[in-house]
């Protein structure tokens, strides 16, 4: 009989102890946690010129300056202070959710239905989505591809949803990324890329195609984070990262070394 009351005290004790130590773990916070591994994890993109693309071997661009400037910010005496994550637009929000990554600087524009998932940061960049076409094409709206041809559109973006929107009938060819759906527009494949115009601009390197001057919407980019209470004192620090850069012009300098009209 002492022995099984024994054995319940045990029982007990290694409870709280087991339940003491569970409550400490959840008690931190996301900057805690990245300060207590030592580094910034962010989800980036990696085939999108001028914000996250690989040069001579190098991921370098808009957003990769910028979570650097972030990471800084945490850790400003710690030369590897960030891992980069690549990252689609399918799979970034699945990553950020799942802390394969603690922040996602990934040409991720604001909307209220991505609102209701992750949070966001102050914006760094507006751009607007427009359609790309072969040079002597004579296409000039997206109700052309209500009626005719093909349209390709990465999926997971908020391209896609304005191109179903305003263009219901359109026979649309979904790409995983902005380098396959060049790759349906140079082949013949597609008649036209619906998309982010500054993301369109750098994939005209070769001066192939031309950007309809027709702007079908205005978005933001923002930095991404979880949505949790956890994660405010991160969304602070990120904020005020970003709220420097704007202040002080520095983005400016920034967007200058990488896009080019």
């Amino acid at each position: 009989m002492k022995k099984c009351i024994f054995l319940i005290i045990l029982i007990v004790c290694c409870s709280f102890i087991f339940c003491g130590c569970i409550k400490k773990k959840e008690t931190k916070d996301d900057l805690a946690l990245i300060k207590e591994k030592g580094y910034l994890t962010v989800g980036v993109k990696t085939d999108s010129a001028p914000f996250g693309f690989y040069k001579n071997t190098q991921l370098v661009g808009v957003d990769i300056e910028i979570a650097k400037y972030i990471a800084n910010e945490i850790f400003p005496d710690k030369p590897d202070n960030i891992k980069y994550i690549s990252v689609s637009s399918q799979n970034r929000i699945s990553k950020l959710n799942t802390r394969e990554v603690d922040i996602l600087v990934a040409t991720m524009s604001v909307n209220d239905k991505r609102k209701l998932v992750i949070d966001f940061s102050v914006p760094y960049f507006a751009t607007t989505q427009k359609i790309m076409v072969m040079k002597n094409s004579k296409i000039s709206n997206l109700n052309y591809f209500n009626t005719y041809g093909k349209i390709a559109v990465v999926m997971g973006t908020t391209g896609e949803k304005i191109l179903h929107y305003i263009a219901p009938n359109a026979s649309v060819v979904g790409a995983r990324t902005y380098l396959e759906a060049k790759k349906l527009l140079n082949t013949k494949q597609v008649d036209a890329i619906f998309g982010d115009d500054i993301i369109l601009s750098g994939l005209n390197k070769e001066k192939n195609f031309k950007i309809v001057n027709k702007a079908y919407s205005r978005e933001f980019y923002a930095v991404a984070l979880r949505k949790s209470e956890k994660s405010k004192e991160l969304l602070n620090v990120v904020n005020a990262s970003v709220a420097e850069l704007l202040d002080t012009k520095q983005i400016n300098l920034i967007k200058n070394r990488w896009i080019v009209d």
